[in-house]
């Protein structure tokens, strides 16, 4: 029997993975989890979707709260990849995920924006290096939304003795393709990005974006191989120089609340450590559970009411703490502060960089 199916089966329709699913939440459980993976064997079995079957099964950020809740372990967010794959390949996606992953495999970034201003954020003022066998990769939001965060993350590196290099043709980690099943494209995207990495003499790489961090550290070596570059991602180092000495952050007595960024939950212990040293208390809002924003995967372009009402979730917690939300996903910080913006909202909110740069200058 198909192993995927056999782990639906053991399902014991115990509810957990509705508990924490934000978009069941927001859609008084129309989407949930579980009508998920039930769709599978129709889809084996080459019976067509209806619309709204569609749409469930492309209305998951695949934060992997669900995996983590489920007492029988069944791999909710792969099977949600592969029933995508199958209905990528049926022609029956959304068009919007289809021109999505066109432009990140034509163009190197899901909006296929101007390749040549991805590294203007690198201004005179911050020390890079070109011969640097250490390059820093901004990722696509920070690129094109948020180049604050390229430049404090460059000085605060700078300020610990690192001198970096950009990457001259940085492109899209290419997680969206992993996300909605283009399994051979991402597998080729990773082939060459990796080849081209290497090519310049890289040996490690410096991430600001959990994404970007998980894909190349991760899912490149399950797409290709294991890179003969190191991953590192940029809050690690931070607190790295930090412990060492090399960076000595002032006090700044304040509290505030934090944006956990779902894809390296099991690491939401550095950016509250970095806090800590500056002095800053964190008021927990989600218990240090996944409370994802409702972007990633498809959900924002594809469902945005849908999207923007799980968002609120996050936006409404959030509007009560002192010294407002710390933020270390650029992608939660572009998609939140969107939504505040599209509902009149306000929301005091900065990536740690920021907020230990002011620390330490």
């Amino acid at each position: 029997m198909d192993e995927d199916l056999l782990a639906i089966d053991y399902c014991i329709d115990c509810g957990k993975c509705y508990d924490v699913c934000h978009i069941a939440k927001v859609t008084g459980n129309k989407y949930t989890p579980k009508s998920k993976i039930m769709l599978l064997q129709k889809l084996l079995d080459g019976d067509e979707l209806e619309q709204e079957e569609i749409n469930d099964v492309y209305l998951s950020t695949r934060c992997g709260a669900c995996d983590d809740v489920c007492p029988m372990n069944i791999p909710i967010t792969d099977i949600i990849q592969r029933e995508r794959e199958i209905l990528a390949k049926q022609g029956k996606e959304p068009a919007r995920t289809t021109q999505i992953s066109k432009n990140i495999i034509e163009a190197g970034s899901p909006g296929r924006m101007d390749a040549s201003i991805r590294n203007s954020w690198a201004t005179d003022e911050l020390e890079i290096s070109d011969s640097s066998k250490v390059a820093y990769m901004a990722g696509c939001w920070i690129a094109f939304a948020h180049q604050d965060i390229a430049q404090s993350t460059i000085k605060i590196l700078n300020a610990g003795g690192i001198v970096p290099r950009t990457i001259p043709e940085e492109k899209c980690c290419g997680l969206f393709l992993i996300d909605n099943g283009h399994v051979e494209e991402a597998r080729e995207h990773a082939k060459e990005y990796v080849e081209y990495l290497e090519s310049l003499g890289i040996k490690k790489v410096i991430a600001s974006c959990p994404g970007c961090y998980e894909v190349l550290g991760k899912e490149y070596t399950k797409l290709f191989r294991k890179p003969e570059f190191e991953v590192i991602y940029s809050l690690s180092l931070f607190e790295q120089l930090i412990d060492e000495g090399k960076l000595t952050p002032k006090k700044l007595n304040r509290t505030v609340s934090v944006r956990d960024a779902c894809a390296i939950m099991e690491m939401s212990d550095i950016p509250r450590k970095i806090l800590s040293s500056m002095g800053v208390e964190v008021k927990e809002i989600f218990d240090r559970k996944n409370g994802c924003c409702g972007g990633p995967a498809g959900v924002k372009p594809n469902f945005p009411e849908i999207s923007s009402k799980t968002a609120m979730l996050t936006i409404e917690k959030f509007k009560d703490t002192p010294d407002g939300t710390v933020s270390y996903c650029p992608f939660c910080y572009h998609h939140l502060e969107g939504v505040c913006k599209e509902k009149g909202e306000e929301l005091d909110m900065q990536d740690i960089s920021i907020l230990l740069l002011e620390s330490i200058l």
